[in-house]
């Protein structure tokens, strides 16, 4: 019956290409809807709740959200501030105003669905429904956390190629995504045509925006007076502290951080604050990597790459007190956009590759076993208007760089278990497979666990391999006794 009945949801959810909207004035209809993770998933809480945004073009008489359960129990939410955002622009002055609202504690992995409601001067005004699948900030035995991150996307005629692969995916894989993670760079730009571009980018991507948390960082395109008008359309964890400049959260197995190195260019003052805050966040990230032994940091700016760009050659030396918090804590995967390229690099550690171990045959490095230091990953290459993906020449890259490529994509992390964390980087065109690479730690219990159930004792090269790992065991547990 339950599987009935979640099959059934996803039906109608692939049913609704376009939300359904009461016919009414377009003042008090609820546009740009987004969802994001809450406080409940920052580092130092286990609270499952969701936030939702939305806008609407004049002040409302009363503004809700109805949630229902997978069992049809339906609550009414208001909103926990209403918001009027205000800005001028040579070319006009754009207002809008911001409903945002916090739902309670949910059930992880269980499917709910909402409806947006503003009232006007007549009929309450609608959007809905939405279905969404809240993923869990603690690790649940066999449930693998599967995020999606991509840089540099706008709804240009470019950028539509990967907003349309991701709104497909999310049609058919919301219950598999936990989240998308955009890293800065966004609309090209949030402020330009007066708001406008903004207002409409958001709408664009509200098919999968309102139905997976939308994370969030800023780029470059995003500093406009100060990011006001991006610190104004969102509200990533923490918030209230640091203005979407620096924030974490865990879902699953993955611990999460992100930075805006962006500010730092802007006042360098907030280089040391920045820094404290990164280190106690990775400080505490580390002593709960028994349940988040993974731990992903993200910026815009990448610290390395190897394009002519002027910051691949200047970000490693201006960005080094990063570095040194990166490493030190043990951190596994950085990734930035910015340079519009995907490229794929091994181990860094002040710009020379660290040592790592390497299967036989694997002349491309998709299995990086116990690496000391982070690997990196740069993926600007979701597109935007003017920069074509196909007339791009590929670059060399340097000694730590494994793969570049220029086709519009999106990269995918997931992980199972502490052992494994996948990457995997896919055309946004036609979906295809263009890279991947696992991340391993074999030097722990967990991964010498998996070694014995995948061994069929069966036949004698396995009954040999079994005899190597149990002398193994005993050399190690006599050295310690």
């Amino acid at each position: 019956m339950i599987a009935l009945s979640t099959t059934f949801l996803i039906f109608i959810f692939i049913l609704q290409q376009t939300p359904i909207q009461s016919v009414s004035s377009p003042s008090c209809t609820p546009q740009q809807i987004h969802l994001s993770l809450s406080d409940g998933y920052a580092s130092d809480s286990s609270s499952s709740s969701l936030r939702v945004i939305f806008h609407t073009k004049e002040e409302c008489k009363t503004a809700y959200i109805i949630l229902a359960d997978s069992q049809n129990r339906r609550q009414k939410i208001t909103a926990t501030s209403v918001e009027l955002f205000e800005e001028s622009f040579r070319g006009g002055s754009y207002s809008t105003y911001i409903h945002t609202f916090d739902f309670p504690k949910l059930s992880a992995y269980q499917i709910y669905r909402y409806w947006c409601y503003a009232t006007g001067d007549f009929l309450p005004e609608y959007q809905g429904p939405f279905l969404f699948y809240p993923p869990s900030p603690n690790y649940v035995q066999g449930i693998d956390t599967k995020v999606v991150m991509f840089g540099d996307l706008d709804a240009s005629t470019e950028g539509m190629t990967t907003v349309n692969a991701l709104t497909d995916l999310a049609r058919t894989n919301f219950t598999q995504i936990s989240a998308y993670i955009h890293l800065g760079d966004i609309a090209y730009n949030l402020s330009s045509q007066s708001g406008k571009r903004g207002d409409s980018y958001m709408n664009t991507v509200q098919p999968f925006a309102a139905s997976i948390p939308y994370m969030v960082t800023a780029g470059n395109h995003e500093d406009f007076n100060n990011f006001s008008n991006f610190n104004a359309r969102f509200k990533m964890p923490l918030y209230e502290k640091s203005q979407n400049h620096y924030h974490s959260y865990n879902i699953g197995n993955m611990h999460f951080v992100s930075f805006n190195l962006e500010l730092i260019l802007h006042d360098s003052q907030l280089k040391k604050y920045m820094l404290d805050w990164l280190e106690k966040d990775l400080a505490e990230a580390v002593l709960n990597r028994d349940k988040q032994p993974w731990i992903i940091a993200y910026s815009h700016r990448p610290i390395y790459c190897s394009h002519k760009d002027k910051d691949c050659r200047k970000n490693p030396s201006r960005f080094k007190d990063f570095e040194d918090v990166l490493l030190k804590y043990n951190v596994d995967l950085l990734v930035g956009g910015h340079v519009h390229f995907y490229e794929r690099m091994l181990p860094i550690k002040y710009g020379a590759v660290t040592p790592f171990q390497v299967l036989p045959n694997d002349e491309n490095y998709n299995h990086i076993v116990n690496p000391e230091s982070p690997v990196y990953l740069l993926q600007g290459m979701a597109g935007h208007r003017g920069d074509k993906a196909n007339p791009k020449r590929i670059y060399k890259g340097k000694a730590f760089t494994v793969k570049v490529d220029k086709a519009y994509s999106y990269a995918a992390l997931q992980s199972s278990n502490s052992t494994h964390l996948l990457v995997e980087n896919f055309r946004s065109d036609n979906g295809s497979l263009n890279d991947y690479f696992y991340i391993i730690k074999s030097n722990n219990r967990e991964y010498q666990a998996l070694a014995f159930d995948f061994m069929d004792l069966g036949d004698e090269s396995s009954q040999a391999r079994v005899s190597v790992f149990i002398g193994i065991f005993l050399c190690i547990s006599i050295f310690f006794l």
